[in-house]
C-alpha cells in the first residue's frame, strides 16, 4: 500500500531536476551576457563559478542535516533517560 502512496515520485524528481537545469542554464546565459558587458575579470570568474559553489553548498547541507538530526535525537534520548532516573529517585 505504501508504494501506491506516491506513484509518480521518481518522475516528479526527474522533472524537477530537468526544470532546475533549464532554469540554471537560462540564468547562466544572462549572467554571462551581463559579465561580458562589464568586462571585469573578478565578476566574470564569479559568474562562471557560482553553479559549482551552489553544488558544494548543497552537498554540505546534505551531510550536515543527518548529523544535526542524530544529535537532536541523542539529546532527546539523554534528557528522557535523565527524567526517568529522576522519577525513580
Amino acid at each position: 500500500m505504501a508504494s501506491n502512496h506516491y506513484p509518480f515520485w521518481t518522475h516528479d524528481t526527474v522533472a524537477a531536476a530537468v526544470l532546475a537545469g533549464v532554469g540554471t542554464a537560462s540564468f547562466q546565459s544572462r549572467l554571462d551576457a551581463w559579465a561580458g558587458k562589464l568586462n571585469v575579470p573578478a565578476v566574470t570568474a564569479m559568474v562562471h563559478g557560482w553553479p559549482m559553489l551552489m553544488i558544494f553548498i548543497g552537498l554540505v547541507l546534505l551531510v550536515i542535516h543527518p548529523m544535526a538530526e542524530m544529535r537532536a535525537t541523542r539529546t532527546t534520548m539523554t534528557s528522557e533517560s535523565t527524567g526517568k532516573l529522576n522519577e525513580l529517585r
